[in-house]
């Protein structure tokens, strides 16, 4: 349990899967940032990896009493961020932050969104200049669009892992959304657009993907957010 201060704390939630090459470098630039937020903590939801991920995430754990690990059977990344906003939802901290485990964010750009929480409940980045392949950057892209058409809404980067919101705003949407979806990121944003939370869509800096994307995972996970997004503007 988080020790308050007199400034407000936030959890970041990390969902990782075999993540052994970059998930060190990423908690210890993160943990570093910490050090101006006295009472905050790190949250990492292993989900099932089989590589040396868990073996390294306890070593920091040991080390750094403001990282928490949860070790947990392998559901997939969607099931696995909502694990993660719940238990942030439990905690006592102001303020969720998510972002992935992989280190393709600058924590440094933190600040950019702290800086607007008194005027939103729900923040997000930007990938500025996405480093990412040709296929992500066409699914992101056909996302909001899609999102537009459906929703009236035009959301830069909905589904970012890069993301400051209100605990206690949190906690409300995150009942409006099916728990089975395959990218609850976008559905909250979604939610926090027709709630007319101030998005701000501050740029950050993007790293290049280290992981060779599998493309028949990408479009099937990114036909499958599609056709929940149809439904759910159903409802």
């Amino acid at each position: 349990m988080p020790v308050k201060t007199s400034r407000q704390t936030f959890i970041l939630v990390i969902p990782a899967y075999n993540e052994e090459k970059y998930i060190e470098k990423t908690i210890l630039a993160w943990a570093k940032s910490l050090d101006g937020f006295p009472g905050s903590e790190i949250l990492v939801i292993n989900d099932g990896s089989t590589d040396k991920t868990p073996e390294i995430l306890n070593l920091l754990s040991n080390k750094f009493h403001a990282v928490n690990i949860i070790h947990k059977k392998n559901e997939g990344h969607g099931k696995t961020i909502l694990l993660g906003y719940q238990k942030a939802v439990e905690s006592l901290h102001d303020w969720v932050f998510q972002t992935d485990g992989d280190g393709h964010f600058d924590p440094n750009d933190f600040n950019k969104l702290w800086r607007k929480r008194i005027s939103s409940d729900f923040i997000l980045g930007h990938r500025k200049l996405r480093a990412d392949s040709a296929a992500r950057i066409a699914l992101s892209n056909f996302a909001s669009f899609w999102i537009y058409i459906l929703f009236g809404l035009y959301i830069k980067d909905p589904n970012i892992p890069f993301r400051l919101i209100k605990r206690t705003y949190l906690e409300g949407i995150l009942k409006r959304i099916p728990k089975t979806v395959f990218a609850p990121n976008m559905f909250l944003s979604i939610l926090a657009a027709k709630d007319g939370q101030k998005l701000h869509h501050i740029p950050v800096k993007h790293a290049l993907r280290k992981k060779h994307d599998n493309q028949l995972k990408l479009f099937r996970g990114g036909m499958r957010t599609f056709f929940e997004l149809l439904l759910f503007s159903l409802f």
